[in-house]
């Protein structure tokens, strides 16, 4: 084989000199003007002057060539040829110099299939230009088995650099043949239902650009049949059983890809049924090793990125972002819970409540006794005794007060920010009161992935060979590893726990005390009906993206059509079509009034048992106290005599002190 190269720099080809209708066409200059960088030169025995001729020429215009023996253009060759291009997704541009039926090279059973890409890939990112010579007629030409996409032929060429430089046009040259179509440059079209030839129409003073050349680079894959894979992930993909038709976002974005791109497909789902997890010997199973084995062109499914997959597949632009969710069943709520009419306050409230009280009632008592505005009061009630000063503040607590008023400034400023924390406590008090009487709110059993592995009473699970497995097997973060642990525990008793079934999953939520990781919206929209089931947030990220083979040339182009898709709005259009919910349980967003029943204020009652049992206890101490005191100024150990308790109705208008006792 002989490899020639050149690396001069390049000069503007003067195009307006080329030749009218009987004139040969120059490969040079038709090279020069499509502004090729490069080109591979293939050529067949009888072409090898021609083939080194335009080699030089080329030089002298500073673009690179490479010249190749036909027969020895083998598949294994044109990978070598593709991968030394560093731009996976740029075009390689090929001439071909034969002088027999040189087209048939085009028809060569090369390995074109999907399972070598780049190879595959050149089917519509290589330009071909053929140098045909001695061919009677070339739209006779059979063109069914050629596959590549952009194809164009050059009858009667020239590759000596002589000619171009020598040759001249006439102003009568310029007249006679302006618009005349030459039949000298044909281009591989469709027509009716094959691809023929049709000749390319330019005039003598200008060669047809790339879009007249090569007009099917325009047409995108121009109808390139790609197989896909995907699996039912309602609302991204939905397949109705009846009729075997797939729908949903996913499937929306795919066909506005096909039609912007120019392509057709075929879905075919993996035979496992399995999204795609990796195996011990490095393989992987489901879409993503279908995908891997290059059996199939796209996965076109509810598929998250992450970079264990990106090793084995290339993904496009996301066209989908959202949290994962815990799924499980709501507990039944506790009616029987007493503590419902402490529920309005948190425990810090009302242990800081508890604190205020005997802390302020200390306070007001401290400045009653201390300050100067009093004359002496010894032996009267009021403020200025704690008993009454704590018994005035709890009143003022119940927005009732009491007996004694403060006559000191001090002492009334005291009170009044006391009355106003007091009637902000009692406002908030009642109104969380009543929403808590006439909302039920059950509390979860958990709120994170920290709590679910913290509790003993759930069991968990995710979707088996998903993405799932990678992101907690492999995670280095301490609640993931135990959550994994804990599956790993589980599946030894009950495999269902890495169910490679969405629904089974959701079918094992309602019956036992089991919590299920997944996408929020697929799941979601499962259990939209079921008012029994609650969704929790997670911290971890889905991003949905179209899957690709790995390296892939055409990551770019999807993603670019993926972007047009979604600045166009039509995501969120085909969201509201095909998941309209605005909540997974339509009865959350209704309130009503509900009966209060006897269960919900029991701690009253219960209070009243206990003031009653408090006052029993309180009066037994007092009937103590009294004997005990009695005792003692019998002994004269007391001076001071007990004053007997007077009848309410002996008491003066005047006389505002009861004494102690």
């Amino acid at each position: 084989m002989t490899h020639i190269s050149s690396s001069l720099q390049g000069k503007d080809v003067c195009v307006n000199n080329i030749t009218n209708c009987s004139s040969a066409i120059s490969l040079i200059s038709l090279i020069a003007h499509l502004k090729w960088s490069s080109v591979c030169i293939i050529f067949d025995k009888e072409s090898g002057q021609q083939a080194f001729e335009l080699h030089h020429g080329l030089s002298t215009y500073g673009i690179l060539a490479v010249i190749y023996p036909m027969e020895e253009v083998t598949s294994s060759e044109i990978d070598a040829i593709s991968s030394s291009s560093q731009d996976k997704s740029t075009n390689i541009n090929f001439t071909v110099l034969c002088q027999h039926v040189c087209l048939q090279f085009l028809k060569k059973p090369f390995e074109f299939g999907r399972k070598n890409v780049r190879r595959n890939s050149l089917l519509h990112l290589s330009r071909w230009l053929v140098g045909v010579d001695n061919v009677a007629d070339l739209l006779d030409f059979e063109m069914a088995d050629i596959k590549f996409d952009n194809v164009a032929v050059v009858k009667n060429y020239t590759t000596n650099i002589k000619e171009i430089n020598n040759l001249k046009l006439t102003n009568q040259d310029e007249v006679k043949h302006e618009g005349c179509t030459h039949q000298q440059i044909f281009t591989l079209m469709w027509q009716s239902s094959r691809r023929n030839l049709s000749p390319v129409l330019f005039t003598n003073q200008q060669l047809p650009d790339e879009n007249k050349l090569f007009p099917n680079a325009d047409f995108g894959f121009n109808k390139r049949k790609f197989l896909v894979n995907t699996l039912p992930f309602s609302p991204f993909v939905q397949l109705n059983n009846e009729t075997g038709q797939y729908t949903g976002i996913t499937i929306e974005i795919l066909n506005q890809l096909s039609r912007d791109l120019n392509f057709t497909y075929e879905i075919q789902p993996p035979p496992d049924g399995n999204w795609g997890a990796e195996k011990n010997n490095g393989t992987w199973n489901g879409m993503i090793g279908q995908l891997q084995q290059r059996e199939i062109d796209i996965v076109a499914a509810a598929l998250t990125v992450h970079s264990d997959r990106e090793t084995v597949m290339d993904f496009t632009y996301p066209y989908f972002y959202e949290f994962s969710s815990i799924i499980f069943k709501k507990s039944n709520p506790d009616n029987s819970k007493w503590t419902r009419l402490l529920d309005p306050l948190s425990p810090t409230v009302l242990i800081l409540v508890g604190i205020c009280l005997p802390t302020v009632s200390f306070i007001l008592c401290l400045l009653e006794n201390t300050n100067p505005f009093y004359n002496k009061r010894h032996g009267k009630r009021g403020l200025h005794n704690m008993s009454d000063s704590f018994w005035y503040m709890y009143g003022a607590l119940l927005t009732q007060g009491g007996e004694h008023m403060a006559a000191s400034s001090s002492g009334r400023t005291l009170l009044s920010c006391w009355w106003i924390f007091c009637i902000i406590m009692a406002a908030t008090y009642s109104a969380n009161f009543v929403a808590f009487l006439t909302v039920r709110k059950n509390k979860p059993p958990f709120d994170d992935i920290k709590g679910l592995i913290a509790q003993d009473e759930y069991k968990w699970g995710i979707t088996g060979d998903s993405i799932y497995e990678s992101i907690f097997k492999d995670s280095n973060l301490p609640d993931r590893q135990l959550f994994w642990k804990g599956i790993v525990a589980f599946n030894k008793t009950d495999p269902s726990v890495l169910n490679s079934g969405t629904k089974s999953h959701i079918e094992k939520v309602l019956t036992e005390k089991y919590a299920f990781i997944d996408d929020h919206t697929g799941t979601a929209k499962l259990v939209a009906n079921n008012c029994q089931v609650t969704l929790l947030p997670t911290d971890i990220m889905s991003t949905y993206a179209i899957g690709l083979p790995n390296n892939s040339p055409f990551v770019e182009k999807f993603s670019n059509g993926i972007m047009t898709v979604l600045e166009s709005g039509h995501v969120s259009k085909w969201r509201t079509n095909y998941w309209p919910y605005t909540s997974h349980c339509a009865e959350q967003s209704k309130t009503e009034a509900k009966a209060i029943k006897i269960i919900d204020i029991q701690i009253a009652f219960y209070l009243i048992g206990i003031g009653i049992l408090l006052s029993l206890m309180f009066l037994l101490c007092e009937y103590i106290t009294l004997k005990c005191r009695l005792l003692l100024e019998k002994k004269g150990l007391i001076t001071h005599p007990i004053n007997p308790v007077r009848h309410i109705g002996t008491i003066s208008m005047t006389d505002h002190v009861v004494q102690d006792y």
